[in-house]
């Protein structure tokens, strides 16, 4: 039987790990599908116009802190910005 991992969540950020993107860090706004989930990083790709992204080009970074409704630029840039000065 296969093993099931965790599902990306709304909130939580990640890092692309296939595409021209890869290395990048987005947070998950929306959940499209079982596939499928829309993505945003604050700057490049803002909440007026998320990446859609298939979930197993992505790994879980860590839990942003945000939740649903709260996807303003600023606040996802922000928990971006966060996670990376947590992790230096």
């Amino acid at each position: 039987m296969k093993k099931e991992k965790e599902r990306l969540r709304v909130g939580d950020i990640a890092v692309s790990k296939a595409g021209h993107d890869a290395g990048r860090l987005y947070v998950v706004v929306s959940e499209l599908n079982d596939d499928f989930v829309l993505v945003c990083d604050g700057k490049y790709r803002k909440s007026d116009n998320p990446k859609t992204k298939r979930r197993k080009h992505l790994v879980f970074a860590a839990k942003s802190g945000i939740e649903d409704g709260e996807a303003a630029d600023a606040a996802i840039a922000g928990a971006i910005k966060q996670y990376r000065s947590q992790e230096e």
